[in-house]
């Protein structure tokens, strides 16, 4: 009779045990950035090396990828326009077929707004934010607010932690663009001195081109705006790109306005 107590205490506490162990093993994260009509990709973090499935309403498989090994985020490329309204159900899932899916309604297009900025120069471009309500500058007291309307880079930014390193990025009307590299908070190299800079705008999307103090070459920066207070570093064609900065090792970069 103790015996077979025994037996039935050491399976309780062997489903116990391993139990609680399954279920924090399964722990699943997932975070989506806003998705858009003129969206072509869909960015976010999630739990590092889990796929990442997009489908739509009826189930429909539209995009796949794998979010960073490193620092779990991920960009999924799309092969179709996205409609207004439209939801869109993004899938992280791990190898032992754990998952869970978070359900993204796509907004409209953004409507237009002007962009002018330059520390050696003054450059004027059409762009656009998010808004359902399109308005000319005289009705702009009626349209609704924009998620990205910022007009100036004006600001220290600071990107997000890769292995112990961030970089700050400093864009400033008297001293230009400066950007240093940092590692567990401690200052390490500055990788680019006194950069006079213009910027070519196209809604979200923008080209920085720089020039820094005692160099003949101008060299060229994309970023792509998320909010009013983040952007991303992308190539030329938006897409999100890979960078290595100093002695960090290579991925994603994303930056938070500090002030």
């Amino acid at each position: 009779m103790k015996r077979s107590k025994f037996l039935v205490f050491a399976v309780a506490l062997f489903a116990l045990l391993f139990g609680a162990k399954a279920v924090s093993a399964n722990s699943l994260t997932l975070d989506i950035d806003d998705v858009y009509t003129n969206s072509t990709s869909i960015t976010g973090d999630a739990t590092k090396g889990a796929s990442i499935i997009v489908r739509d309403a009826n189930k429909k498989v539209l995009a796949k990828s794998t979010a960073d090994s490193v620092n779990g985020k991920f960009q999924v490329n799309l092969n179709s326009k996205l409609k207004a309204y439209q939801k869109v159900y993004v899938y992280v899932r791990e190898a032992n077929d754990s998952y869970f899916y978070r359900i993204m309604n796509v907004k409209p297009a953004s409507s237009k707004v002007t962009t002018n900025h330059s520390s050696s120069a003054t450059t004027s471009t059409s762009n656009s934010s998010s808004s359902k309500t399109n308005s000319s500058s005289k009705k702009t007291s009626s349209s609704k607010s924009s998620k990205v309307s910022i007009n100036t880079p004006t600001g220290t930014w600071k990107s997000g932690n890769n292995a112990g390193y961030t970089v700050v990025t400093k864009f400033n009307q008297s001293t230009g663009l400066n950007q240093y590299l940092y590692y567990n908070g401690k200052y390490t190299k500055k990788l680019i001195n006194y950069a006079t800079y213009k910027v070519t705008a196209k809604g979200s999307f923008w080209k920085i081109t720089y020039r820094q103090r005692h160099h003949k070459t101008y060299q060229n920066m994309y970023i792509r705006f998320t909010s009013n207070k983040t952007f991303w570093i992308v190539n030329s064609k938006n897409k999100p790109l890979k960078v290595k900065f100093g002695n960090a090792p290579v991925h994603y970069y994303k930056f938070a306005l500090q002030k």
